[in-house]
């Protein structure tokens, strides 16, 4: 929850295995002119017979650099086919996304094995950068089912050999399964426009010591060319208190012409927040689609303040009513806050 994945890109990662023996993974050198990860020595641990890339390469939202310091490939291990586990982005007919975890196998390893046997080389581009290296989730088997997780050969930068991300690119594979990992966004967001989730600024603002928010009443800071979009998000059991929470998507819709006359009629009419501590469970947003006017945020329910944020000028914190409430809420009578 607390990780908001919004990218459409393919994503390709790689995860540390608890399984993995004896290995230790040693710490990258500091030094930005000679970045390349310590290598462990000793030959590529032996795991039994292979289960899924859900269950024996499961894959981490970051991908971790283990691969590139594991023990390299050597002669002991008869490998017949690889396995390469990827993270992809799959849109759904409803209109939602999802993040899928793919296991494809390739028997053809000439290229492969002969790319995975270069040595590490302390050439690279002129300049290291910081961006986390493509790395692939790589896995070999032998013909009893047995796998291993080669070391990955690298350059001065400690970046993956060019040769050898060509070779698992260039792999001829046959999908074996695939499996849902998350939910990325669901069909009501994605026909609302609304993102799948939010940070609940009303609390962010307001408890930071350093915030400009200020007292005042309801103004309205939108476009007025421009439509308006509501999106109501829930707050879950493990964000409620926290100083930055982060919302899932409930609702989402643009404002009717009407509608949008009568919230700006409303904002207009909302006194200064009165002083409160607790912690909204429900929210809303209401803000030009791209950004391009202001933004209010709704606490629906405990403190039930709004905070105004104009394109320009510092926020104002007011104090919502039920009319005002009403207009933001969802329909349906689930979702709805109950009136103090």
């Amino acid at each position: 929850m607390r990780q908001i994945v919004r990218g459409l890109g393919l994503l390709a990662a790689v995860t540390a295995l608890a399984s993995c023996g004896t290995v230790t993974v040693a710490q990258s050198p500091t030094d930005q002119g000679a970045r390349s990860p310590v290598r462990v020595t000793g030959a590529p641990t032996v795991h039994a017979e292979w289960a899924s890339c859900a269950v024996d390469a499961p894959m981490d939202s970051e991908p971790p650099r283990v691969a590139l310091t594991l023990p390299r490939l050597d002669g002991g291990f008869p490998a017949t086919a690889a396995i390469h586990c990827q993270l992809d982005h799959r849109w759904r007919a409803d209109g939602g996304l999802d993040l899928v975890l793919t296991e494809g196998r390739a028997t053809d390893l000439t290229v492969l094995l002969t790319a995975l046997r270069r040595p590490d080389t302390s050439t690279g581009p002129e300049a290291c950068t910081l961006e986390m290296p493509w790395v692939p989730n790589l896995l070999l088997l032998d013909g009893r089912g047995r796998w291993i997780r080669p070391g990955i050969p690298v350059d001065g930068c400690g970046t993956p050999l060019p040769e050898l991300v060509t070779a698992v690119r260039g792999l001829r594979l046959t999908t074996i399964s695939e499996r849902v990992v998350r939910e990325i966004e669901s069909a009501g967001a994605a026909r609302s426009g609304c993102s799948q989730d939010h940070r609940n600024v009303v609390a962010s603002e307001t408890g930071h010591p350093d915030s400009s928010v200020r007292l005042g009443r309801g103004s309205v800071p939108f476009m007025s060319a421009a439509p308006v979009r509501l999106c109501g998000y829930r707050v879950p059991a493990e964000e409620i208190g926290l100083t930055d929470p982060v919302g899932d998507f409930a609702y989402g819709r643009t404002l009717s012409p009407q509608q949008r006359k009568s919230v700006e009629l409303a904002l207009t009419t909302l006194p200064p927040a009165r002083d409160c501590a607790d912690s909204a469970h429900r929210f809303a947003v209401l803000a030009n689609p791209g950004g391009a006017g202001g933004t209010v945020y709704v606490e629906l329910d405990h403190c039930r303040r709004v905070l105004v944020s104009p394109l320009y000028g510092p926020p104002t914190l007011a104090q919502a009513d039920r009319a005002f409430l009403g207009l933001v809420e969802d329909l349906d009578e689930s979702v709805r806050s109950t009136p103090s």
